[in-house]
């Protein structure tokens, strides 16, 4: 399967700014490992103003909400929050 592309709402890259590198790369493989795998699902899931499922995985001390626009093969990446808010 060729993986999907990947977009980052840009408030995340704002939040990615003051993480230390090793959590920066952890990031850049959680967003790897999606493209590779976009139907994964999330530790839970919320649904969003217009009813679309998004998907909220926790990666130790975040939690990153996404969807799978499985029609033209891309993961969206809506925010980035810590995790247990």
């Amino acid at each position: 399967m060729t993986p999907y592309r990947v977009f980052v709402e840009a408030g995340v890259f704002a939040t990615l700014r003051g993480f230390k590198r090793s959590e920066q790369l952890q990031f850049i493989r959680l967003l790897d490992r999606l493209a590779d795998d976009p139907y994964q699902e999330g530790d839970y899931a919320e649904r969003d103003e217009i009813g679309r499922l998004i998907q909220v995985l926790v990666s130790r001390r975040h939690a990153v909400y996404f969807w799978a626009d499985h029609a033209v093969k891309e993961v969206k990446i809506l925010d980035l929050k810590p995790a247990g808010r």
